[in-house]
């Protein structure tokens, strides 16, 4: 008797889908039935198409002792050894459709604590529930993922890869179920997604097993999370280059558009243009553009180099500051931010918000600079250009905030005529230790 699909038998769903990908491996083409299909592992081979049409969904068994184990990676937590479908070693993959991925991520997750928001991950979970590593040409198109247990989409040490058009709907608080994460990747496009979730919406890495990641084209996407939008780091051993990132909508977010060095690696010529939306959630505190560079708790001195970054045409509502710190002794360099409108409603004081934050990701290097109050904070740069940065406050603050803070910055230009404290009272610019150059500062 041949076996047939059954919506809850996992282990019959993905053994006769697996047997069709194996049969097409080469050059072939294989689609998900309609319906609704529990299925454990599927492993794609070199020259398969499978497409997931509308009206099919492939839905995460939620038993792992019936996943295979693959590799675990000792430092990084979020990248389990379970996953729902695994491109390894493998050329010329194309995942597409208007079907569904349902992660199940509900069924992997604790309650979250009495009084926080945050729900709580278990630690063995489908996570990146798509896992792409040491392959080429690899295409992801069209289709939805939505309640990712952990990390969504994972590209690990591939190069030439195109994601396009997915749709991403993860809990908003959900453990660290980040959109894509490009870890020690080359050539890579990501065009037109919407991504909704937390942790980081599209974030680029650089991890020891994967050092390099270069070459990477994000555009025209729509992103939403109570974490980062558009994001490099945290983890940075090794080198980050020309990357892109253009003509993208955030629906909201904590940081928008941030760059975070925990490791003494090297990211250089980052361009960051036409990005619009709102840095407004109820986490706090909240950063529209967010530069750091820190030990992040290590005791070697060592200390990563941010160079070559250029943000430009930024329109952003927000309730908090863009803050550029870089830890003593390390180097942050040739950083501009042009054409940048901050809307600004409702405040938040940086004095109450970080201090009350047990975060990693508050410039926990820079005393002075994490919780100044000023709209853009400056700490440890060399070369930094501020032109036509727009402060536009739609109210009143009750808390005082200069337009510039800056500190320890060489060659450092500002021609901001529009950029103004919160009240005339307030000095537009406080400054120590710093080669400044102000052609223009409203209030000065």
């Amino acid at each position: 008797m041949t076996p047939q699909f059954h919506p809850d038998d996992a282990i019959t769903n993905t053994s006769l889908l697996q047997k069709a990908i194996d049969s097409a491996a080469g050059g072939g083409r294989v689609v998900v039935p309609k319906g609704i299909w529990s299925i454990t592992t599927l492993n794609l081979k070199s020259g398969t198409t499978l497409v997931i049409p509308r009206e099919a969904t492939l839905r995460a068994h939620t038993n792992l002792d019936d996943y295979p184990v693959y590799e675990q990676c000792a430092s990084n937590h979020d990248r389990q050894p379970y996953h729902l479908i695994r491109i390894a070693d493998a050329s010329n993959v194309t995942i597409e459709g208007d079907g569904t991925i349902d992660g199940q991520g509900p069924a992997f997750w604790d309650p979250p604590l009495p009084g926080s928001p945050w729900i709580r991950h278990r630690i063995k979970r489908p996570s990146p529930l798509l896992e792409i590593r040491d392959s080429s040409n690899i295409v992801l198109r069209d289709f939805t993922i939505v309640e990712s247990p952990g990390w969504t989409v994972h590209t690990l040490r591939c190069r030439q890869i195109r994601i396009d058009g997915l749709k991403i709907r993860n809990h908003m608080f959900g453990p660290n179920n980040d959109g894509l994460d490009i870890t020690g990747c080359s050539d890579v496009l990501i065009s037109n997604c919407d991504i909704t979730g937390c942790d980081d919406n599209i974030i680029i890495k650089s991890m020891p097993d994967a050092p390099t990641c270069e070459r990477i084209s994000v555009t025209n996407c729509i992103l939403e999370s109570n974490c980062g939008n558009l994001g490099i780091g945290a983890e940075t051993y090794g080198i980050i280059r020309d990357v892109t990132m253009t003509n993208c909508v955030i629906r909201n977010g904590l940081r928008p558009i941030m760059v975070e060095m925990w490791d003494a690696g090297l990211v250089e010529n980052l361009v960051v243009s036409n990005v619009t939306g709102r840095c407004f959630t109820d986490i706090n505190p909240v950063r529209p553009i967010y530069l750091d560079v820190q030990y992040h708790g290590r005791r070697d001195g060592k200390l990563g180099i941010l160079r070559n970054v250029n943000i430009s045409g930024v329109t952003m509502t927000t309730q908090g500051r863009c803050v550029l710190t870089c830890a003593q002794g390390g180097i942050m360099e040739n950083i501009t931010l042009r054409d940048i409108h901050l809307r600004l409603e409702k405040m938040e004081d940086p004095l109450v918000t970080v201090a009350r934050s047990k975060s990693v990701q508050m410039s926990n290097d820079s005393p002075g600079a994490r919780d100044a109050r000023a709209l853009i904070v400056a700490d440890s740069i060399r070369q930094l250009s501020l032109l036509n940065v727009v402060s536009d406050w739609a109210e009143q603050s009750p808390v005082p905030f200069h337009a510039l803070w800056c500190r320890d910055l060489k060659r450092a230009f500002i021609d901001c005529p529009h950029l103004y404290p919160s009240s005339p009272q307030v000095p537009p610019l406080v400054q120590s230790n710093s080669e400044l150059t102000v052609r223009s500062l409203a209030g000065k």
